[in-house]
């Protein structure tokens, strides 16, 4: 077959194809037509009428008391609660006191005074700035140390030595050192360790400030943390006036060591002005824990005993 009539052929069956898929898609769409038709429901004629729904409650479930064991009616396991169980080493016997699901109400020692009101004002800490610039430590090797410096305004550190500025807090390092040196430690014998310092000049004032990296320096005056009668914290400094309560108060003299504030007090029923010393109030010891079971109970008392011996736990 020559390769026109090849060419004619496949014209041939293309175009035949082309009608029946056309012929095909025709009659699908008319099916897709006649689908796509609105369908009214039957309607019985009657209003709706919307009804309650009733949900239904699962009734609750709560766990079975539990039942004692055959050592004794004491010897009862509730869900995660095992007996407080004592042991007599004389007697050889077991004492149990059965778990509660309730805590008891905590008794009340009339013999204990109740503790003492909060105060109007209370010092929390005494705290002051420390120094713009702290030598932190040293790099390099024994002839080319260099100091390691903190810019505490802006919490950069940098390495420096003598002689050199810092333009931005009006500093210049005079002096820089770091040496070996031989310590003697338990046992007598000795280490060498390096020991560095720095010295550094106020390009404003003139003054001189030593810089040790063991020891942070401070500056500036001091402020206090003081926590009113409500529960708030707040800062302040020599000079300020504080509201708590019915009472106002004047901070005066700020200790850092011991922390210590002096304050004056006027308000409340006091006729003139009190001169007080805040100190951080020592912590308050926790409360005993008291057993369950051993409620009423004397001090040191550690778990019943078995009949005629005495107890240990």
């Amino acid at each position: 077959m020559s390769l026109q009539a090849k060419d004619k052929l496949f014209l041939t069956v293309g175009g035949l194809a082309l009608v029946l898929t056309s012929a095909w898609a025709f009659l699908e769409q008319s099916k897709i037509s006649a689908r796509s038709a609105s369908v009214i429901a039957p309607s019985s004629g009657v209003a709706y009428e919307p009804k309650e729904l009733k949900v239904v409650m699962p009734s609750s479930q709560s766990w079975g008391k539990a039942s004692a064991q055959p050592a004794g009616d004491n010897w009862i396991y509730n869900v995660f609660t095992p007996p407080k169980i004592y042991y007599n080493t004389h007697s050889k016997q077991f004492t149990v006191i059965p778990p509660e699901l309730v805590a008891p109400p905590v008794p009340v020692d009339p013999l204990v005074p109740p503790p003492p009101p909060r105060p109007a004002l209370e010092l929390v800490g005494v705290t002051q700035p420390l120094f713009r610039l702290q030598l932190v430590g040293y790099i390099g090797t024994e002839g080319n140390y260099r100091g390691t410096f903190n810019n505490e305004l802006t919490g950069k550190t940098f390495f420096g030595t003598s002689g050199r500025k810092v333009p931005e807090l009006n500093l210049e390092i005079v002096t820089f050192e770091a040496k070996r040196r031989k310590v003697e430690v338990a046992g007598g014998s000795t280490i060498i360790e390096v020991t560095a310092f720095a010295e550094v000049k106020d390009t404003v004032t003139g003054k001189l400030y030593r810089l040790d990296p063991e020891k942070r320096l401070p500056e500036g005056p001091l402020s206090a943390t003081v926590k009113l009668a409500d529960g708030a914290e707040k800062t302040v400094k020599t000079g300020d006036t504080v509201k708590s309560a019915e009472f106002t108060y004047v901070i005066g003299e700020l200790t850092l060591d011991p922390p210590a504030v002096v304050v004056t007090k006027t308000g409340g029923s006091e006729a003139d002005s009190v001169v007080e010393t805040l100190k951080i109030p020592l912590p308050v010891a926790p409360a005993p824990e008291i057993p369950a079971g051993l409620e009423g109970m004397p001090p040191g008392f550690d778990g019943p005993p078995a009949p005629g011996f005495p107890g240990t736990r």
